[in-house]
Formats: C-alpha cells, structure tokens, sequence
C-alpha cells in the first residue's frame, strides 16, 4: 500500500491503481472526513454487514428479513437508522466506522413519497458514496417500481417486488460473504505505519518533499514519496509495499518516474546552457544600462546556482523500498534492477532484515507496524 496522507496519494489514484485501503486487517489511519484526525479503524474488522436505508415503519418487514438471512450466516446487521447521529464524532463512531469494519454492505434506494412525488434519502445516499470511496461490496436494493438516481442507474441493482426479494437477497448475500471470505483468506497481517516511518526518515536527515518540489510531478501520480537528504547531496522516491500488488504496480511506477525524471534533467540542462550563453551575450556587448545589466546578471546567477544545486542532487537518485518482512520481493527487487541497470543516477535500495540502506546510513524499521 502506497504512502497515506500525503499529496502524493490522491483517493482517484487509488482507484485507478487498485490500491484500496480495503482488504481485512489493514488499518485507515486518517479519517478523510476530518482531514487530520486520526481514524484507526481496521477494514472488515467486525463480522457485520452495515446497513444504509431510510427511516420509515414500512421497511421493517424488508429489514427484519435482510437480519434473518444474515443471521444465518453468523452476520451481524449493523442498521444506519439505529447509529445515525450526525454530530461529526458519532457520524465517525456510528456510520463510518462501522462501513469501514463492516465485512460488506447493503443499501436500500427507496424513496420517500410525498405528495405522490418520489424524494430521495440524502443519508441513504451519502452513505452509499461513502460504501463506494471505500471500495466496499455492496448490495444496492430498490423497490421494483421506482426509479434511480440518473448516476447510479449503470450500477447492478436488486430491483424488488414481494415475488423475488426472498431468492434475491439470499443470492446477493451469499456472494458478498463470498468475496469477503475470499480477501479475509487472502488478508496481510499489518501495513508498515507511515508515521513510524516517516519519523525514522526525518531522523536519519530525510526531509519530504514539500507541495512546491519542483520533482513533485514527476510522482504525483505514483505510489513513490519524494525526499531530499543535504549530507547525501541526493534525492529519493521512497515507496511503501504492503501487498503483493503493491510489487506489480510499483514496477509499473518505475517505467514512468525514469522517464519523467530523465526528461526533467533534459530540460534543467538545456535552461542552464541557454542561461549561460545569455549571461555570456550579456556581458560581451551589454545594450542597456548598467544598473539593468547587473540586476539581470544577479537574477540569471541565481537562477543558474539554482540549477546546478538540483543537477547535483540529481547525479543520484535513490529508489528505495521498505517492505514488510513476510513479503518475498526477490523477484520483485530482480526486475526492478534490470529496469535500473542502464541508468547511471539510480541507486537501489530495499529492506533487508527491516533495514534499509541509503549510502551509509541505515534506516531501521523493526516495530513499524500497524
């Protein structure tokens, strides 16, 4: 799993790198409500099903249905009109959490009518989006004769009627405790902790990237976390695998950061020459003022010392990665190296016995864990 809390892990590529936060045991570590506050909860940590519906008596039936089935199956139904309170810790404590522990969930897209006219549940719906950014299973059910929000209606929705909602629901349920019995099978024991990490860079001289760093585009798509390091005089891409997916999708990461980085050299480069010979026309046959000559001379210098100082801490780049200890990334680390062989600025780094190496410094992280 890639770096979290960090401009360098955005939810949209999350999605699109197949790197939910989602597989049993692996812990949110900030609510993305409240931006900074710490979360904590583990994903499918209980054996619940959550439950998003409107508040009305005549849902009772379906619900106490929907409890039965899940019942059966040694599920608890966590039911949103009994925990909703929308004070932002309860909404935390009730309603999020529980979506985030919660094995998979169903929600029920019946409207309210009111003077014939059919109005949706807001909270209905805001849970849902919420199942959704979680990338949870879920199991959408409407009564057959209504409609559908215009941007859920490509979603597969149990559309229900007194005939089929029995067969429909025990179909949709056995297959959602399918899927989750197949990620628990294929859970991880933790994720490395990003603070702990973090800090244990900050100690050893790293400093992260900040929102301005002028390499900052080159990963900002990718999984990789930029530092600097002054003693070092270099840079790095620092990534963080959790999974055996983490190691394909790095690898793909990996492609994509040499050529952007290499073009962003090409590019420091050619600016450098053109100041240069700037400076140099400048200087041999000045035509205008002295006072305008030096201020140009002073800004172009600086600009070029600028310059030099990124080239120079660009002659080595490390690609480093911590990985946890029960991952075999042998195969992973041989192909990354072969990616690497013809690159000149690229030194490999990558945790052997939780130590990872820059140089001669050593980054332990033994007891990072969540």
């Amino acid at each position: 799993m890639a770096w979290q809390s960090s401009r360098y892990m955005k939810y949209p590529s999350s999605i699109e790198r197949g790197r939910f936060p989602s597989s049993p045991g692996i812990a949110n570590e900030k609510c993305f409500v409240r931006k900074e506050h710490p979360c904590g909860k583990y994903f499918g940590a209980s054996k619940s099903c959550f439950i998003a519906c409107p508040s009305e008596k005549k849902l009772d039936p379906l619900l106490a249905l929907i409890s039965e089935k899940l019942s059966k199956l040694g599920i608890e139904a966590s039911i949103a009109v009994k925990e909703r309170a929308y004070g932002q810790d309860i909404f935390c404590t009730k309603i999020c959490g529980r979506i985030i522990e919660s094995r998979f969930c169903i929600v029920i897209l019946d409207d309210t009518i009111k003077k014939k006219a059919p109005i949706p549940n807001p909270n209905v719906y805001f849970e849902y989006g919420i199942m959704t950014s979680l990338g949870k299973h879920i199991i959408p059910l409407q009564k057959d004769r209504l409609k559908l929000a215009f941007n859920i209606q490509s979603h597969d929705t149990i559309k229900y009627k007194p005939e089929n909602i029995d067969s429909e629901l025990e179909r949709g349920i056995r297959e959602a405790v399918k899927v989750s019995e197949a990620k628990e099978a294929g859970k991880t024991v933790g994720s490395l902790a990003t603070l702990g990490l973090l800090r244990r860079m900050e100690l050893a001289g790293f400093v992260p990237a900040s929102d301005e760093w002028f390499l900052g585009d080159v990963i900002d798509d990718t999984g990789f976390k930029g530092f600097s390091h002054t003693e070092l005089g270099a840079y790095a891409y620092v990534g963080k695998i959790d999974t055996p997916k983490d190691l394909g999708a790095y690898l793909d990461d990996l492609d994509i950061v040499v050529y952007r980085t290499e073009r962003k050299a090409s590019s420091l480069i050619a600016e450098k020459k053109a100041l240069e010979k700037k400076m140099k026309s400048l200087q041999e046959g000045p035509t205008i003022s002295r006072y305008r000559l030096d201020l140009e001379l002073q800004e172009m210098d600086a600009r070029l010392q600028d310059i030099n100082l990124r080239l120079k801490y660009m002659d080595t780049i490390y690609i480093a990665f911590f990985a946890r200890p029960d991952l075999d990334i042998a195969k992973f680390i041989e192909s990354a190296a072969k990616k690497l062989l013809l690159q000149k600025r690229y030194k490999l780094a990558y945790s052997q016995d939780q130590k990872l190496q820059f140089g001669d410094i050593t980054i332990d992280h033994h007891l990072t864990e969540d």
